[in-house]
């Protein structure tokens, strides 16, 4: 899912909940990492295959990367959708992803952590050089 070259995320420790660490050239690709971090937690993604699309439209303008990962727990809560490769673009503070992949399947799946929310607890996006790092916590 999300594939790209180089350091894509890291986890990082917390004592109650878990955090991530993630990067991109620019935010579509930052998007895309950080959304492929978080299920990984989930999943083994490297299971999962395109099967389904979904298409997601987010107007909010603000903390569009937590919203846009909430969304992607909603798909997983609701319909057990697991995404596999995904697109990102934004116009503006609007946002806008089309996601391929498959409804869980407990014959080739394993749950490995339920994440319950993307947090605002030391939610930032930050310019690194020429790179963007995000830090999002997780709520399990």
């Amino acid at each position: 899912m999300l594939k790209s070259e180089g350091a894509r995320f890291r986890i990082l420790e917390h004592e109650a909940d878990i955090g991530l660490e993630s990067y991109g050239k620019d935010q579509p690709e930052l998007f895309k990492n950080t959304a492929y971090a978080l299920f990984s937690l989930i999943t083994d993604l490297e299971m999962v295959q395109e099967r389904i699309s979904r298409h997601l439209t987010i107007n909010n303008g603000d903390e569009l990367l937590v919203v846009f990962l909430n969304e992607l727990l909603y798909l997983w809560d609701t319909e057990k959708f697991i995404p596999r490769t995904c697109s990102v673009w934004q116009d503006g503070g609007k946002l806008e992803a089309d996601i391929t992949g498959e409804t869980f399947d407990e014959g080739r799946h394993s749950i490995y952590k339920e994440v319950k929310a993307v947090t605002y607890h030391k939610f930032t996006i930050q310019q690194e050089g020429y790179h963007l790092k995000a830090t999002v916590f997780l709520d399990i």
